[in-house]
């Protein structure tokens, strides 16, 4: 019986899981790379956790008090799953999540429990990067060998023309919450993660990736020099890809713009960084700059054209490896 795994980071589900969600996360030997220290790992998690955890529970007090990552990946694996259906291919749809509820382990023993023998594994990270894609095909394959299931793997998708045409329709869904006058010539910003620049000398793909996919929307809806890439979510003192999206911002609103579309490029479905970090902190902080225009683009989501994508190369995979 063949299984779809969708594969994300997860998010606390309530007030009291936070604290333990940011120790899961910090403790993650691909995350913080801590290398000939990693012994040290799990108190360095502990640590950095408690002194996070009452900024983080309030970032979440202002999207509701949890994070909706469970319910979106959730709705997107299902929707995958649906999609090969209609093309002839059944599969049963799992969700494993990297730092909370569900766990591989508890995702592992629920397919066994089912009578999975053959998982395919999607991450809804879109580009390739130890430190999200590489960790989850790690922890997740490492649970599905102990239940003797063999896997299959979807590598990154950057440049995916469904992707790429999600994220066209959601920057141009966008662009028709600004003033009119403002569409065609508003600056838009791509706001992906942030990633410390140390990881990349070592040969971490997301950088490239990343830079892939804003190629891509830039080149389909011919942005040329509108498009800029800034990053977000900056944790720790060492120094991380640049510029921020709060200087890009800054510097939009010293050269004169008073309107600018925020796409949220490395986020498929809508998390504390694109509720909390772009809706709430970035705008207040361009508006307090002069920016009285600003839209935000959605998340794909769900967009039927990225399912689709998704549902292709799931099923091609399957079919590379025999199993249709």
């Amino acid at each position: 019986m063949l299984a779809v795994v969708a594969l994300n980071m997860g998010g606390p589900d309530s007030p009291a899981a936070v604290q333990p969600f940011l120790r899961n996360l910090f403790a993650d030997p691909d995350i913080i790379q801590l290398r000939w220290a990693r012994p040290l790992q799990p108190i360095l998690a502990h640590f950095i956790a408690r002194r996070r955890a009452p900024f983080s529970r309030a970032a979440y007090a202002q999207i509701g008090g949890r994070s909706p990552i469970r319910e979106e990946s959730t709705a997107q694996v299902q929707a995958v799953v649906a999609a090969m259906a209609a093309s002839g291919v059944v599969a049963k749809p799992y969700l494993a999540m990297s730092y909370w509820h569900p766990f591989p382990a508890e995702t592992a023993a629920a397919m066994k429990a089912d009578g999975i023998t053959r998982a395919l594994l999607l991450p809804l990270y879109p580009h390739r990067s130890r430190t999200t894609s590489g960790s989850a095909f790690r922890t997740i394959e490492s649970a599905l060998k102990r239940k003797t299931i063999a896997t299959a793997r979807i590598e990154g998708y950057a440049a995916a023309p469904g992707y790429i045409e999600a994220l066209c329709a959601r920057l141009t869904e966008a662009a028709g919450k600004l003033p009119e006058q403002e569409r065609a010539t508003a600056p838009v910003l791509f706001s992906a993660h942030g990633l410390p620049e140390a990881y990349i000398r070592r040969g971490d793909p997301y950088l490239d990736d990343v830079r892939a996919t804003v190629a891509a929307v830039t080149a389909r809806l011919g942005l040329a020099s509108r498009a800029q890439l800034a990053f977000q979510s900056r944790v720790g003192r060492r120094r991380w890809l640049g510029p921020t999206t709060e200087e890009a911002l800054d510097a939009l609103a010293d050269a004169g713009h008073r309107a600018v579309i925020v796409v949220p490029v490395s986020f498929t479905g809508e998390h504390l960084e694109t509720l909390q970090e772009i809706d709430i902190l970035y705008r207040d902080g361009a508006a307090a700059r002069g920016i009285t225009s600003f839209a935000r683009a959605r998340a794909v989501g769900c967009h039927p054209a990225f399912i689709a994508e998704l549902a292709g190369l799931l099923v091609t995979t399957a079919r590379d490896r025999g199993w249709l």
